[in-house]
């Protein structure tokens, strides 16, 4: 079992680094795509303008740019999705995304051993500046082999 911590000065410098901004769009596409994965239907795609269904966010996300962080483990896990807005979607919004890496910590023991938690926020902001959407995403990395009741 690692009981060494890996978050050093290197890692920890990461935190508050931000990626490039990115242009984001709520297309019918996404709508679409959102609605199928998440609700089983195909709904007539919306009319610019139309306020749209918070779950389209996550059509959004691969287009947004987000910081990748390091690999410091073998194995990792997707822990959450969060989402927070400040006002609807819209057909036709378009959007600048910047993602940035809000955390970084650690935690020894538990079920999978030493853990790293990286946790990455990405802002979704209108033409005029004002906050749109929020999202967090928390990955945790792992070694299986540090797991308990492995390798004991």
């Amino acid at each position: 079992m690692t009981d060494v911590s890996l978050l050093d000065d290197e890692l920890k410098g990461m935190i508050g680094r931000a990626a490039e901004a990115t242009q984001v769009v709520v297309t019918a596409t996404a709508v679409k795509r959102a609605r199928e994965v998440y609700f089983g239907v195909v709904a007539p795609p919306p009319a610019e303008g139309d306020e749209v269904e918070g779950v389209v966010i996550a059509a959004l996300e691969t287009s947004t740019g987000q910081l990748r962080v390091p690999d410091v483990m073998p194995n990792s896990v997707l822990i959450s999705n969060e989402w927070e807005f400040e006002r609807p979607l819209r057909a036709g919004d378009a959007l600048t995304a910047q993602s940035r890496l809000a955390d970084i910590t650690e935690r020894f023991g538990g079920q999978f051993g030493y853990s790293l938690y990286f946790r990455t926020e990405v802002e979704l902001r209108d033409a005029t500046g004002a906050l749109v959407a929020r999202t967090a995403t928390t990955l945790m990395q792992y070694d299986a082999r540090n797991a308990r009741g492995q390798g004991q």
